[in-house]
């Protein structure tokens, strides 16, 4: 018996409405569907699997841009408690030029040592801070993933002064019992200048040290890159996705690859 396209269809879906439906496992039911069709099954099924592996890690890219953007957004208020929360148990924090902070604890004294040990702002403070540029790269497995973006800062205190701020993320983010939390925040500061005359007129403002003079770290600095009007690139934690303009060694991107040539771990 061959199955029209309409009940066909209506096979799939009912499939799909049954627990495990439509598995990997022989279903002996197929022996009584014509062999084009059980061919159009298993390749449906193909379809399926895959489509389903693809709206997960959709899934996960936005679930990590979420979590970056409510970073954003707690570290705006000095809501340190909260931001903590992102963190991982064991995860790292390094800050422009001020070391690296194991930990959550001591990632907690870090953001509250911002702030002078205050949770939330002061009275006339303004510490806007905006993620942007988003690039997400998922591991292959789905547990772990990269991503850089770019903060823009607005700083400042009523009748005293006013900065702008910026530079790139390069974090990573790990899945903990279906949650992507923070295990690294890098964040490296490429300019901290005054509002007025900005980067025009002004060097940095603290040379990328923030609290590590009062606040030491557990590690040094990754590497040391200098201030403003020194310039620097860290290295990118995804491949070009057309081609390689610069070499990959400068990059420090060792893309993998399939058996088909085809790079893993792909932007989304």
């Amino acid at each position: 018996m061959k199955l029209s396209s309409a009940m066909l269809s209506l096979l799939i879906i009912g499939c799909l409405a049954i627990s495990n439906g439509c598995s990997d496992s022989t279903d002996t039911s197929t022996a009584l569907i014509d062999p084009v069709d059980n061919a159009r099954i298993t390749a449906m099924r193909t379809q399926l699997k895959s489509l389903k592996l693809e709206a997960q890690r959709v899934f996960d890219s936005n679930s990590i841009k979420r979590l970056q953007r409510a970073y954003g957004y707690y570290v705006e208020e000095a809501l340190w408690d909260e931001v903590v929360n992102l963190f991982a148990d064991n995860a790292t924090l390094e800050m422009a030029r001020d070391g690296v902070y194991i930990g959550k604890d001591h990632i907690r004294a870090y953001f509250y040592a911002l702030n002078d040990g205050q949770q939330g702002l002061h009275t006339g403070q303004l510490n806007e801070q905006l993620q942007l540029m988003p690039v997400v790269t998922l591991s292959a497995d789905g547990l772990t993933a990269k991503a850089r973006w770019r903060n823009l800062m607005l700083r400042g205190q009523l009748g005293e002064n006013a900065y702008w701020g910026e530079g790139p993320f390069e974090n990573e983010y790990v899945k903990e019992n279906g949650i992507w939390k923070f295990s690294k925040v890098r964040w490296q500061q490429a300019v901290l200048v005054s509002y007025a005359g900005g980067w025009a007129k002004n060097k940095d403002a603290n040379n990328g040290i923030w609290v590590s003079d009062t606040l030491p770290a557990d590690a040094p600095p990754t590497d040391d890159h200098g201030a403003w009007p020194q310039t620097y690139l860290p290295p990118f934690s995804f491949a070009n996705p057309v081609g390689t303009y610069l070499p990959a060694a400068a990059l420090n991107v060792e893309p993998a690859t399939t058996t088909n040539g085809a790079t893993t771990g792909a932007p989304q």
